[in-house]
């Protein structure tokens, strides 16, 4: 039977300011239906097995707490740019990176071509693709459907064991977990069940932090961009993926960018291996090459590129495109791909 919705949930927000919705989790109140929307990973497939079961290669989710693209589909175009963009076998950090679309769109992508051309990962089986994927963003919210979205990944190419949200697998036993032993899938869960188990999955238990884990190759950070940046999630990296709010980049954020390259500063991945250096000497961009900026505002990233390319970091300009994703409006979403 079709349904008219997918799901209804009610927001109470009685704070002060202009804010349409509250971050806060316990403002939201399920009514009915799932607790996630899923739709496809830009690029990916659907196949049929012999049995006759739809395989897929991967999901992302939204929850009514994460910003989803009002034309996903258009927004699909951006991310094929935005992947073919990126070099093969690249270090990859996304800011402001939502669920992490853009990023895991490249993660699939460059996994399945490094695995059709086998160019990539090892004879024993290892993980092929990109070289690592950081992905940070300030809502907690994300990073719940982030790690749907990855244990919905082939395994070869995120080099993670899928985790088990349905029964709790991967949390810290509790009343909790003791609630759902029996349950089979979010979609049984009572209001009262799906409300706890939101509220019981923390970041903590879910991720194991990319300072507990560096080998990590798929990770997330719960931070605003400029603190992701000081926290070293750019150290290493070949490409940065940046998709601010219409506002364009925090001033912090982009005067990283804006430095100069310092070829005295040694590579490293993790920022405590910088400790001995004074903070305000260390670039935290420094080995980036590729910089890819996708923006709904088009004043801020005229803005920002005109401080990007008058810096001395050394970025050129080599391409610039606008997608008209709401046709009779006059918005326009942009990429612009910098190298160095």
């Amino acid at each position: 039977e079709e349904r008219l919705f997918h799901s209804i949930w009610c927001h109470c927000n009685d704070s002060s300011g202009n804010a349409i919705f509250a971050r806060d989790v316990t403002r939201w109140h399920p009514v009915e239906g799932p607790p996630f929307i899923r739709e496809r990973i830009p690029g990916s497939e659907e196949t049929v097995d012999e049995n006759g079961e739809e395989k897929r290669e991967g999901l992302l989710y939204f929850s009514p707490m994460v910003f989803r693209q009002g034309n996903l589909e258009g927004f699909s175009e951006i991310a094929k740019e935005v992947r073919e963009a990126i070099p093969a076998g690249s270090k990859v950090c996304e800011l402001y990176a939502g669920v992490g679309l853009l990023g895991l769109s490249a993660l699939l992508y460059h996994g399945k071509m490094d695995q059709k051309f086998n160019t990539g990962g090892d004879s024993k089986g290892g993980s092929v693709g990109l070289g690592w994927l950081r992905c940070s963003d300030e809502n907690p919210e994300n990073l719940r459907c982030f790690e749907r979205a990855v244990s919905s990944m082939p395994m070869h190419i995120t080099g993670r064991t899928p985790k088990n949200f349905q029964k709790g697998d991967g949390k810290k036993k509790g009343k909790s977990s003791n609630r759902r032993k029996a349950k089979q899938s979010d979609a049984e869960l009572s209001i009262k069940d799906l409300m706890d188990t939101m509220m019981s999955e923390t970041p903590s238990d879910i991720l194991p932090s990319t300072e507990d884990d560096p080998s990590e190759k798929v990770t997330y950070m719960v931070a605003n961009a400029a603190t992701a940046l000081f926290k070293g999630e750019a150290l290493g990296a070949d490409v940065i993926v940046v998709d601010p709010p219409r506002k364009g980049l925090e001033d912090p954020v982009l005067q990283q960018l804006c430095q100069p390259r310092n070829s005295n500063q040694p590579y490293v991945e993790k920022a405590d291996m910088l400790s001995h250096l004074p903070r305000h000497t260390i670039n935290w961009t420094n080995n980036a090459k590729t910089l890819i900026y996708v923006s709904c505002g088009f004043d801020a990233i005229a803005r920002d590129c005109d401080r990007l390319l008058s810096s001395s970091a050394g970025w050129k300009l080599e391409s610039a495109t606008g997608y008209v994703l709401f046709p009779g409006s006059n918005h326009v979403e942009s990429v612009v791909v910098f190298r160095r």
